[in-house]
């Protein structure tokens, strides 16, 4: 099998440190903070004529934000 891909290794960083939960998967939220850039980044492509300027680095943080809330450690 090969090398960590650069998400999981950031997220596996992230339980390391107590930044994130225990019990979360890097690999899996590495998948998914992958597939929710480039699920956003085709949409916004197919949609970017029609669409104001931001829209995708809106979209971006806000699907990230929806994310990481799910994962972070809480006090």
């Amino acid at each position: 099998m090969g090398r960590t891909p650069l998400f999981a290794e950031i997220v596996e960083d992230g339980r390391r440190t107590g930044e994130l939960r225990e019990d979360v998967i890097p690999q899996q939220v590495g998948n998914v903070l992958r597939d929710i850039y480039l699920g956003t980044l085709y949409r916004w492509f197919r949609e970017a004529e029609n669409e104001p300027e931001g829209r995708l680095e809106r979209e971006l943080m806000q699907a990230s934000e929806l994310l990481l809330n799910g994962i972070v450690t809480r006090p």
